[in-house]
């Protein structure tokens, strides 16, 4: 024989449920990395690594830390349409954003400095990229792939 349920006992199978939800609805985490000649004198250009190159699609957390010891860094992402090149302001050395489907940015880290944005992720292809002047045409740019 099964004991009759009491209110307590639905309480805390309800507790349970909505614990077991929110979960589900945490955001990933993408670790990324924001380098430069000053963070690495080996390095041949401007760079961004990130931890992973394909997540799951949903909310994902995107960490950054700028690891320059010099420069500002910032990381933009946006839809990656097949282009081969993102759309450039040639006056100001940088990605024309308003040309883009930008979904976000982590705006300017100082050196040694982290910052963190949350997005939700259809899948498909994505570009994250440093828009400070400069810096995208110094190959600081890097593709995400979302899977469903």
């Amino acid at each position: 024989m099964f004991a009759r349920p009491t209110v307590s006992m639905l309480w805390a199978l309800l507790l349970v449920v909505n614990s077991a939800a929110g979960a589900a609805a945490l955001a990933q985490s993408l670790e990324i990395k924001l380098q430069d000649t000053s963070t690495d004198p080996s390095l041949a250009h401007m760079s961004i690594v990130l931890d992973q190159a394909t997540i799951k699609a949903g909310r994902v957390t995107l960490r950054a830390e700028n690891q320059s010891k010099t420069l500002v860094h910032e990381v933009v992402i946006a839809r990656d349409d097949g282009a081969k090149e993102l759309p450039m302001d040639a006056k100001h050395a940088r990605v024309n954003e308003s040309r883009v489907r930008r979904l976000g940015e982590i705006a300017d880290l100082a050196p040694g400095t982290s910052g963190k944005l949350t997005v939700n992720l259809k899948p498909g292809a994505y570009v994250l990229f440093c828009n400070e002047p400069g810096h995208y045409q110094d190959r600081m740019f890097t593709k995400l792939t979302v899977a469903p």
